[in-house]
């Protein structure tokens, strides 16, 4: 049966794209009553706050029942609307008091399978997106999202000793959301050793897919700081994606040759640069600022806490990647630059030589005329 949960919370995650930029003050007085919770804050007792330019706005969307094959459950959704464009939709399930490990490892399984809270997730997030469209710059509609799941124990049957514990009711499971097999001794490990703490009594164990929180007080910071995470990955893999069009888009260009006589004085491919620097310099801005977020993150745990989900959700591979299609997207265009502009030049070649002819020919006839009459 494992540990009994005396008291819990899961928070189910969707994170959508919907805009280049939202304007959190506009958006708060669309939404009225529903836009005025509190901001994103961090406990701020004996821990420094993670300074944002801009907190997001959170916004109550209600209650709901969630039905799954071990019962019905009531969810409360709310949502966090981030300043570059982002919308996090969150379900927040209280577990039920007494609930066994291996139930609450049998409820992880559901929970990823069910189709329910996907179209929950879709449905809160195009009604809050239509309330939201005054104050959305460029509105997008990616149909990429991310999902995740954070299970908070504030209390249970020997969680007094966070490390323990984990070990003896195979927290890895509930990760992997394994009901069925029972996970290897080097898998379990592997997950179980990355392990974070702060102090004796609390333990985080952030992993690609889901996390595992111990925290005695039910203190959402390190909760906030992966969502917060979750947010710059859905951005990293936005710019990954339209890079990777950019360069589809090129590649076609170059391939039709639309370059003719028709626009020899408009550089065809001046647009598709000029919204490539457009992107490059909004890629720089949003990079600038997943880093500058990890400087200020004041409190060390909440840095670390950062620092493991930015490992597992592999940033610096997004990182790498979107580099690699800047430089390529930046090399293309000045070829495509150089070509356009040899053009042009043995087009104005032409045009003078004709220009000249042009003047040559008239003075060419009247010579020949004066010849003849001779």
């Amino acid at each position: 049966m494992g540990a009994a949960i005396q008291k819990g919370t899961i928070l189910v995650y969707r994170v959508f794209d919907i805009a280049g930029e939202v304007l959190l003050g506009r958006a708060e007085q669309l939404l009225g009553g529903d836009g005025k919770g509190p901001r994103l804050k961090f406990a701020t007792d004996t821990r420094k706050a993670i300074i944002m330019k801009e907190s997001p706005l959170k916004a109550d969307l209600g209650e709901e029942t969630l039905d799954l094959p071990s019962g019905k459950y009531p969810l409360h959704i709310y949502a966090r609307i981030w300043n570059y464009g982002v919308l996090s939709v969150a379900f927040e399930l209280a577990i039920p008091q007494g609930t066994s490990w291996d139930s609450l490892v049998r409820l992880a399984a559901e929970l990823e399978q069910s189709e329910e809270i996907q179209l929950l997730a879709v449905s809160r997030k195009d009604a809050l997106k239509k309330r939201l469209l005054p104050a959305l710059v460029k509105p997008a509609e990616w149909e990429i999202y991310e999902d995740y799941i954070t299970y908070i124990i504030e209390k249970a049957d020997g969680s007094e000793n966070p490390r323990e514990f984990i070990r003896t009711v195979d927290a890895a499971a509930l990760i992997l959301a394994e009901d069925k097999e029972r996970l290897g001794e080097e898998s379990r490990n592997f997950i179980i050793e990355s392990a974070i703490q702060y102090s004796t009594s609390d333990l985080a164990i952030i992993d690609w897919n889901s996390a595992v929180l111990i925290e005695p007080e039910g203190e959402r910071d390190v909760a906030d700081v992966i969502e917060f995470s979750l947010t710059h990955l859905l951005e990293f893999r936005y710019y990954d994606d339209l890079l990777g069009s950019k360069l589809e888009e090129l590649y076609d260009t170059m391939e039709q040759k639309r370059e003719t006589a028709a626009n020899f004085f408009r550089n065809f491919y001046a647009d598709i640069a000029e919204d490539s620097s457009r992107k490059y310099m909004e890629f720089s801005e949003f990079l600038g600022r997943v880093e500058n977020s990890l400087k200020t993150v004041g409190d060390p745990y909440l840095a670390v806490a950062f620092r493991a989900s930015a490992l597992e959700f592999h940033f610096d591979d997004w990182r790498k990647s979107i580099s690699r299609k800047m430089e390529t997207l930046a090399q293309i265009s000045q070829i495509l630059h150089g070509e356009v502009n040899t053009r042009r030049s043995h087009g104005l070649e032409i045009i003078v030589i004709i220009l000249i002819a042009i003047e040559v020919i008239p003075f060419l006839y009247i010579l020949l005329r004066e010849g003849k009459v001779g």
